[in-house]
């Protein structure tokens, strides 16, 4: 079993200490085959900048790749042995509250899909989304997947579940160009701008729309038409959704539009502020969640009654983020 690092750390050898065993990683980023030495170092960054996001936010972080550590012979290896030592589950104070530490596992480099398979290429042999399929499948905690990488759509259809968030850099795996997604992701953690809740946390759902909006203006600059097209899924219809869907810019054409389970999911953007316990986590998600519910039940009612319902809800979830009173 491998022992969770904190950010800044290297990794370490594995161990078969019961005590680091029970240990489990927040974040897992997995850095492929750059194939150039220029791809090579933009992958380096972007992974960077997750370590960055996670010393921040106070997150365990393991790196693995672009080459395999010491004790495995492919990165691919290493990735298959992290995973199954973090399939980990709710403690049972958490599964009397619904809540679990969410996996978070983010996939930077280069994506290839040949009309039938979709893969990620690493140093050695590549994973395909099947193969995810399966190393992920006893996994007992939810979790956040990102592939950000080209020609990743097709990951959605393998990996989406409920409990799930996964976002693709691309709506199909035609979209087979270098996707720049990855980047603008990365960033999006760090930025307090992506925060559109101000509760000085960036979820996936907001992190996803930001870096969705970038890259469409990375294009536009470029006077370039776009190549990749960001989808999220977190309700397991396989379909995913596009970010003007999210920000209500476009109409649905069927079924329901994502992004409420991943909104559930955070990291801390601003730095002068400790991360929220797990006692205070799993109290604001219960109330977010009373929030939506409230929301379905005053659709058809006066903007007034759900405002006055909605209030005492507010209040509570404000006095998370003010701390205790002096």
């Amino acid at each position: 079993m491998i022992a969770p690092l904190r950010a800044g750390e290297s990794a370490a050898p594995a161990s078969s200490d019961p005590a680091i065993e029970q240990q489990l990683l927040d974040v897992i980023v997995v850095v492929g085959a750059g194939g150039t030495a220029e791809y090579a170092t933009i992958f380096e960054v972007w992974a960077k900048k997750w370590q960055q996001n996670c010393e921040r936010a106070g997150l365990s972080i393991r790196q693995i790749g672009p080459e395999p550590s010491d004790q495995f012979e492919s990165a691919k290896d290493e990735l298959q042995s992290v995973l199954a030592a973090n399939i980990g589950g709710p403690t049972e104070t958490e599964k009397e509250t619904d809540f679990d530490t969410p996996l978070w596992i983010v996939l930077i480099g280069h994506g290839t899909w040949d009309g039938r398979v979709a893969k990620f290429n690493l140093v050695g042999p590549d994973a395909s989304g099947s193969e995810f399929d399966a190393w992920l499948d006893p996994m007992k905690r939810s979790l956040v997947v990102a592939n950000c990488t080209s020609s990743s759509a097709p990951f959605i259809n393998r990996l989406s579940q409920p409990g799930r968030v996964v976002i693709t850099a691309t709506r199909n795996g035609g979209e087979h160009n270098f996707a720049m997604f990855g980047q603008f992701l990365a960033q999006a953690f760090a930025s307090a701008d992506a925060d559109l809740d101000h509760d000085d946390e960036v979820s996936a759902k907001e992190a996803f729309i930001r870096a969705s909006i970038e890259t469409q203006r990375y294009y536009d600059e470029k006077g370039r038409l776009a190549s990749e097209h960001a989808l999220i899924d977190d309700n397991a219809d396989k379909k995913g959704s596009a970010a003007e869907l999210l920000q209500g810019q476009a109409k649905v054409k069927d079924g329901v539009v994502d992004g409420d389970f991943a909104s559930q999911f955070s990291i801390l953007v601003n730095p002068d502020l400790r991360p929220l316990t797990t006692e205070q986590r799993q109290k604001r998600d219960r109330l977010e969640a009373e929030l939506q519910r409230l929301k379905q039940e005053f659709a058809d009612r006066p903007k007034e009654e759900l405002r006055e319902a909605a209030i005492p809800v507010l209040l509570e979830i404000a006095s998370i983020y003010a701390g205790p009173s002096e």
